[in-house]
């Protein structure tokens, strides 16, 4: 893979952690507002946003650690 790829890789990686990190905090504040705390709520985000995640950073710790 070559460097401009590499570079690409990383920063969606990041951009992405980043995003999921500010998704959680406001999806958080919105469910405080909910009736009963967001008891009732179901997080159906969760099973597109922790793969989504998980493979980015898999993919970028390949990269970083593998051997030429």
């Amino acid at each position: 893979m070559n460097r401009a790829k590499k570079i690409l890789l990383y920063s969606i990686t990041v951009v992405v952690i980043i995003f999921s990190i500010v998704w959680e905090y406001y999806v958080q504040q919105w469910e405080a507002f909910q009736p009963e705390g967001g008891g009732a709520v179901i997080r159906v985000d969760l099973f597109v946003l922790y793969p989504l995640v998980i493979t980015l950073v898999a993919l970028s710790l390949y990269q970083l650690f593998k051997k030429k």
